[in-house]
């Protein structure tokens, strides 16, 4: 990919919602300010003493809004994604603002009002280079590369028709700019062509997800791992059980009865009986499944007075018990291939040889149901199938316990890996067939399954972002620590800077929460405080911003949480936790190797200048004290050097 970054530096609403005259800086690379149709860039004082890279090398920016409930933080990322949707279009927003986005060295302007070009006057120096682009053609050539990620868990969903005129609504559906990682489908308020990760099927959508996230198999991705596995249920009508078929069969009472007969001659002996239990419920439900499949698509043929399906059941029934195999697979082979094939044969005397090859033979239902057929055999005596047992006090249901899954031979859980990966694919090829078998969450909560639906979705996301031409992605979540833990409040940004490490591209996060956790992982620099000022009883008059009166980043925590929530891995976030570790382990390495007589002044100067910015960003008394203590002792040392 290029690297060449783009990155939201600015926005300016002039009158929306509350919101009015104001500029809302993304990142601390360069500042600006936009005021009575001027463009000014403010002071680098801001900006000193931030390190370089410090989110990560592929992350240009990470900033947090944090306000009361109305304070505007949903609004303005609603209005920013509205407004990157229609330029993206070639269309000025209505409303009046502006937007600065760095492209590599060059900063560009891009303002607008009423629909059409705003005339700002820029106020930097020569050194500052700031470009306003005045053409839409430009302006959609500058944004090509760029794909939005939106993930909300609040009331207020993204609403795009609410939004977007007719003609952006499809310049979405053909270009695919927006992503959604929406909880909940509106299609209502959606543009269905729009990709959006959340689908009706949610066991389905996250194990797909949760396969492709395990490949990478970090060690730093275990806690993002762990929830598709913790709560995984198996549920299946009993094997051999006549109310299987009470859906098709009224009155033929004889037909069940040799179906169930067939099923108690296979497991009559004793070989068959050692195939685990859950891949019994499997074999019942794939087997009871499609004849009942095959007798109501039947129904629906007009010119049939008898059932050819029943009849073809009954001799492919017949066909077994002449040859009397011995093991269940090759039984059931037997049983399905002369089904499917003496099913063609008669359905072609009676012209209905076109219905039935579009329903059964395009769709390759035969070969799906033998592929089935083979895993289950190469599973029936693997480990996975072994780890399923009964829940207590019901019957049918199975649960896979994690500590099953989590075993230090690594080999074995690759393996384990496998072989679910090898039925989880067969077993989609044929669930449709098979309604009664269903792999499920057991327990699982609210929170968890949020947790899940953020981490696992954004991985797919920019899974996805690597794979085509749009290398930077600009990643906008409102208030996803909603319904979690502190204790996973705690990881969020950590764990979002893990999943984007992993990919090769650019991205840029703006996240809005209510958490304080959350904030103790920004310095100051990255968080935006949004306030309402309220008048005249509870109207509010004006949205607007201010600055954190101290440096939040790894602020302690304890007070709010500790006595509380029993916080169990620490009282700052786990992003300022590692930096702040680093940065005492190599303080407590640098007075090792002086001890020990190494002298190598600038080796340890230039690690020191680089802990000393760090330190600098930590307000905590007690921290910074500690901290500053050690690298003076450290400086003090390497000064009384010889010269």
């Amino acid at each position: 990919m290029s690297k060449q970054k783009k990155v939201l530096l600015c926005m300016y609403v002039d009158d929306f919602c509350g919101i009015k005259e104001e500029s809302f800086n993304f990142s601390v690379e360069r500042r600006y300010t936009i005021k009575k149709g001027k463009i000014n860039r403010k002071s680098d004082e801001e900006i000193e003493g931030f390190p370089k890279d410090f989110w990560g090398d592929n992350i240009s920016a990470l900033t947090l809004l944090i306000g009361e409930n109305g304070a505007g933080k949903t609004t303005l990322m609603r209005l920013l994604i509205k407004w990157l949707c229609q330029l993206s279009a070639e269309h000025f927003p209505q409303e009046k603002g502006g937007l600065v986005i760095s492209d590599g060295d060059e900063d560009k302007l891009i303002a607008f009002d009423k629909g059409k070009l705003w005339a700002i006057t820029i106020k930097v120096n020569k050194e500052q280079k700031i470009v306003c682009i005045e053409d839409v053609h430009e302006i959609k050539k500058l944004l090509s590369d760029i794909r939005l990620a939106y993930y909300t868990d609040t009331m207020t969903d993204l609403e795009l028709s609410d939004m977007l005129t007719v003609g952006e609504l499809e310049f979405l559906q053909d270009e695919s700019l927006l992503a959604r990682l929406s909880n909940s489908i509106k299609d209502g308020h959606t543009v269905k062509n729009i990709k959006d990760c959340i689908k009706m099927d949610d066991f389905k959508r996250q194990m797909d997800l949760f396969f492709k996230l395990f490949s990478y198999k970090k060690e730093n991705l275990d806690s993002i791992l762990e929830f598709p596995i913790r709560y995984m249920k198996f549920k299946a009508i009993k094997a051999g059980d006549k109310k299987s078929f009470k859906e098709v069969f009224d009155d033929n009472d004889s037909l069940i009865g040799e179906t169930t007969d067939f099923w108690d001659s296979v497991f009559s002996g004793i070989a068959n009986n050692k195939l685990p239990a859950i891949a019994k419920a499997l074999l019942w439900g794939l087997f009871s499944g499609t004849i009942i499949s095959l007798l109501q698509w039947e129904r629906t043929l007009s010119n049939l007075r008898e059932s050819i399906v029943a009849e073809q059941v009954r001799d492919s029934l017949s066909a077994y018990n002449r040859n009397n195999y011995y093991d269940w697979y090759t039984g059931f082979k037997s049983f399905f291939t002369n089904l499917f094939d003496d099913c063609k044969r008669r359905f072609l005397n009676f012209q209905c040889a076109g219905e039935f090859r579009t329903e059964w033979e395009k769709r390759q239902i035969k070969d799906k149901i033998n592929s089935f057929l083979d895993t289950l055999k190469r599973l029936e005596n693997g480990r996975f199938l072994e780890k399923w047992i009964p829940l207590e006090n019901t019957q049918n249901i199975w649960e896979f316990r994690l500590e099953y899954f989590n075993e230090k031979d690594e080999n074995e859980q690759s393996v384990l890996m496998q072989e679910w990966t090898d039925l989880w694919e067969h077993y989609l090829a044929v669930a449709h067939l098979m309604p009664k078998c269903r792999f499920d969450w057991k327990y699982a909560s609210s929170g968890g399954k949020n947790q899940s639906n953020l981490y696992i979705n954004l991985f797919n996301i920019a899974d996805e972002c690597s794979g085509n031409d749009r290398n930077q992605l600009w990643i906008l979540l409102d208030e996803p620590d909603n319904t979690f833990h502190p204790d996973w409040e705690r990881g969020i940004v950590q764990n979002l800077l893990e999943i984007c490490s992993n990919f090769d591209i650019n991205f840029q996060l703006l996240i809005s929460t209510h958490s304080p956790i959350m904030l103790s992982d920004v310095p100051k620099q990255a968080a935006i405080l949004l306030r309402a000022d309220k008048k005249n009883g509870d109207k509010i008059e004006k949205k607007q911003q201010e600055n954190p009166k101290s440096n939040p980043f790894g602020q302690q925590i304890y007070t709010l949480f500790n006595d509380a929530f029993f916080m169990k891995k620490g009282i700052i976030g786990a992003f300022a936790d590692r930096k702040i570790g680093e940065v005492y382990s190599g303080l407590y390495d640098i007075e090792e190797q002086l001890s020990n007589g190494n002298e190598d002044e600038d080796k340890f100067k230039a690690k020191l200048k680089e802990y000393e910015i760090i330190i600098g960003l930590i307000d905590e008394p007690l921290l910074h004290g500690h901290l500053s203590q050690s690298f003076k002792m450290c400086m003090q040392r390497i000064n009384e050097f010889p010269i």
